[in-house]
């Protein structure tokens, strides 16, 4: 399956719909964007709520790590998560963007960043991921 295949289906998943979230190629890195809507996106206090702001981050670095993992018939999944948190997304698009850091035989770790749509830094971390031995349609 190539990579492109791999965005689609994940584009297409029920929790990106749900949510909003759209993954994209750009270059050789995969963004994921999400338009921010008050009546699903935000808490109490008129801002995206932190949950929102991690889905982006989490799959903006689980896609780039995928994109390398792949070639092998693995699949990499979210073992943990750790987020900073720098300023309220309010209103617009969130763009998140991920990297791999490290690319191990049974752990990945990688990096991410998501903005608004000034550019921004709304929230920043990394994370780590299990490699399981599954293609993504398996």
């Amino acid at each position: 399956m190539d990579f492109e295949e791999v965005v689609r289906l994940v584009g297409s998943a029920p929790w990106y719909r749900l949510i909003g979230m759209e993954p994209k190629i750009e270059g050789d890195k995969i963004i994921v964007e999400m338009n921010l809507d008050k009546s699903k996106h935000f808490q109490a206090l008129g801002m995206a709520h932190g949950g929102a702001i991690a889905s982006v981050l989490d799959s903006a670095i689980g896609l780039n790590v995928n994109r390398e993992v792949v070639k092998f018939g693995k699949t990499a999944i979210t073992a943990q998560l750790n987020i900073h948190y720098v300023r309220p997304a309010l209103e617009g698009k969130i763009i998140g963007v991920g990297r791999a850091l490290h690319i191990g035989s049974k752990v990945t770790v990688g990096y991410g960043e998501v903005r608004n749509e000034k550019g921004e830094l709304v929230a920043t971390g990394t994370a780590t991921f299990y490699i399981i031995d599954r293609g993504m349609r398996d």
